[in-house]
């Protein structure tokens, strides 16, 4: 192995990619120094190549000043390889492509354990009896990731830190609150689960009730919240003797993604794996979860 050349490639790729040694380290997991080092002519671990070569966005031949080490366009590539795969299965392949990504980002943490897909989401407390999906968690200085990774059901979930953090864009607490209350209401989560489940279509209260076997005034009385929420929204009907509202959801995905995320909020075990930085800060920080208070006198 060429030392010197291999540190002369990296040195002149970080550099085209506009990339510190730090950032470049902290990409595949090692300090400012052992970049340093690489770049004077000491040699990177063999197995740290492929993650160096992704992020200088070549190929390793590249690194070694090889015929046939041109660019790698990523996005190229993986739109290429999508088209490829059948449209019903595409899905999957994205998650399981993922959960490659996933194992890369945290490869420079330790020892990654050899954990390939799960053949079930689920795991069952001998003790409590309790069913836990299997998640895997990872977070790093620009954000986390929360991912389920398992042939009869898995989904990824990828959330990069806003710069100016993720409370900037949570909706107002009232409205939170309302949300919450209306989902605690008996008949409220049925409701919204038999809506999903049909397709587009206007509902009057009468015809909910009936469908749900639960009292009219009840049901009048969570559309009415759901639509002060803006879940579901409202049309007036023009009949021979009277007006009257018709209700209606949209075809939208995000209940799904919601109730599976409430249910992973809701355990405390059945992680599969669970990584992040040493030096981890919270994902709300304290100088930018402010009380309501707080925020008005900011503005003043």
């Amino acid at each position: 192995m060429d030392n010197k050349l291999l540190g002369e490639q990296i040195t002149r790729y970080r550099k085209e990619q506009n990339l510190t040694q730090e950032e470049l380290g902290k990409a595949v997991g090692v300090s400012t120094q052992a970049v340093s080092r690489w770049e004077n002519g000491g040699a990177p671990d063999v197995a740290l190549l492929p993650a160096i070569a992704d992020k200088l966005g070549v190929t390793i031949d590249a690194l070694f000043g090889r015929e046939g080490g041109e660019r790698v366009d990523i996005h190229d590539t993986v739109a290429r390889w999508m088209a490829g795969v059948p449209t019903k299965d595409r899905f999957d392949q994205l998650c399981r492509l993922n959960w490659t990504a996933m194992q890369n980002l945290i490869a420079g943490m330790g020892k990654f354990p050899e954990i390939g897909y799960l053949e079930t989401c689920e795991q069952e407390d001998r003790e409590s009896g309790r069913r836990s999906l299997m998640t895997s968690q990872a977070w790093l200085e620009g954000g986390f990731m929360l991912d389920v990774h398992a042939e009869d059901m898995s989904f990824a979930s990828v959330w990069p830190k806003p710069e100016k953090g993720y409370d900037a864009y949570f909706a107002p607490r009232d409205m939170y609150r309302k949300l919450f209350a209306m989902l605690a209401k008996p008949g409220c989560l049925e409701l919204l689960e038999y809506l999903h489940s049909q397709g587009f279509r206007l509902y009057v209260a009468e015809t909910l009730a009936h469908i749900l076997d639960l009292p009219l005034e009840d049901v009048q009385e969570i559309l009415d919240g759901l639509c002060e929420v803006r879940i579901i929204r409202r049309e007036e009907l023009q009949l021979e003797d009277r007006i009257s509202s018709a209700y209606y959801q949209y075809n939208g995905v995000e209940l799904v993604p919601f109730l599976y995320i409430a249910r992973c909020l809701m355990q405390t075990e059945g992680h599969m794996l669970n990584v992040g930085d040493g030096d981890k800060k919270p994902l709300l920080e304290g100088n930018e979860w402010k009380t309501e208070k707080e925020k008005k006198d900011e503005k003043k």
